[in-house]
């Protein structure tokens, strides 16, 4: 059994890289991907792979592709050159066409694309054709990994087969241009080329007859509406091309949904929604806001003041104690008391009452549990 070192080992994957190096989409299924003749993706393009697709057209596999939703694109490779800027674009022609107004750009990346790195990825196991390879992010903000993005689809391309496109303009090294193509095959939307027809053309540049690009991260011009910066580009990449107009501000996604109308009061049909412009969809977006939608009712709860319930105490009732005189008057009573003034109630002892009576009180037994206190009933 032959063992290898480490060091062979890297040296062994270092030599494929240069033989089999550079970027390569493998998702969406792109042509000529297992059977290419050289190896898909080798160079950039250039004289042995033309522009478009390296050339390349053989349909090995189809991606179907639903407009309105996305579409991931995933890479192998093995030289990244630190990334770069590309675009994501589509041409309904087949074979793809070398006429390059044909080609229309539905997304664009400033950077980061398709790595974010400070050079080449040590390399990883390669793929099952030798392609170079290395670590993946799985996601689209890793660092020194390979990226993967999902690429939102207009709702308004034609149905029908096409060829989707990646172009990638490297950060570092040669001025160079790199190109991926995939069959696809649309569904879900417009039987009118109106929308198509009004993207952006691809950019194209760094190959024969075409302009050319200097170091850093390219700020491509007119790049559409959609996309993302995820570096800032570099003061003159442009180099012999024209100049982009700053840096673009992209629409992102379209308009969400327009919010659900307010209730309406007393019944009746809610007010009708404005129109939300056909663009992209996608899971992230902005809020559209309805500057004629009625100002939403505030109801004020009532809240009655609660009701304080004062206690009404009665006074004690004052008896007015009248000894008795030394020795009774003629005409009382057996069992009466002298009192003053009538009318007044009187302790008769400490379990007896009376209500005085033309100057007498008949002796009357209390109720149970009260008694004669100091002359007041307690």
């Amino acid at each position: 059994m032959t063992v290898f070192s480490t060091t062979a080992l890297a040296a062994a994957f270092s030599l494929l890289g240069a033989a089999h190096g550079h970027m390569v989409i493998n998702t969406p299924y792109p042509y000529n991907l297992h059977k290419s003749s050289p190896l898909l993706q080798v160079n950039p393009l250039g004289a042995d792979f033309p522009f478009p697709c390296q050339g390349v057209s053989t349909i090995e596999e189809t991606t179907s592709i639903k407009a309105g939703d996305s579409q991931l694109v995933k890479f192998t490779g093995g030289a990244q050159h630190g990334g770069g800027s590309c675009q994501f674009s589509l041409t309904y022609e087949y074979p793809p066409p070398k006429d390059k107004s044909k080609w229309k750009t539905i997304y664009t990346l400033i950077g980061g694309c398709p790595v974010s790195a400070a050079g080449n990825l040590p390399p990883a196991t390669p793929d099952q054709d030798g392609r170079a390879n290395s670590a993946q992010c799985g996601n689209d903000s890793g660092t020194e990994c390979i990226r993967q993005f999902n690429i939102p689809i207009p709702n308004d391309i034609p149905n029908g087969n096409a060829t989707f496109a990646w172009t990638w303009f490297n950060k570092i090294g040669n001025r160079e241009l790199y190109m991926n193509c995939a069959p696809v095959t649309i569904s879900g939307g417009s039987s009118s080329t109106a929308f198509f027809d009004s993207l952006p053309q691809m950019f194209v540049a760094n190959i024969p007859g075409e302009c050319t690009t200097n170091n850093g991260v390219l700020n491509i011009p007119n790049p559409g509406n959609f996309g993302k910066v995820l570096e800032q580009p570099a003061p003159g990449s442009e180099g012999s091309c024209p100049k982009a107009e700053g840096i673009p501000t992209f629409n992102g996604a379209s308009p969400a949904a327009p919010p659900a109308a307010p209730p309406v009061v007393g019944g009746g049909s809610p007010p009708a929604s404005a129109p939300v412009p056909t663009t992209f969809i996608t899971r992230v977006s902005t809020t559209a806001v309805l500057s004629d939608a009625p100002a939403p009712i505030t109801v004020v709860p009532v809240v009655p003041s609660p009701i304080t319930v004062v206690p009404v105490v009665p006074s004690p009732i004052t008896v007015v104690p009248v000894p008795p005189p030394s020795a009774p008057s003629g005409g009382a009573s057996s069992g009466s008391t002298a009192c003053s003034p009538d009318g007044a109630i009187v302790c008769i002892g400490a379990s007896q009452f009376g209500i005085c009576d033309h100057g007498f009180a008949v002796a009357q037994p209390l109720a149970p549990g009260t008694t004669c206190v100091n002359g007041v009933i307690a």
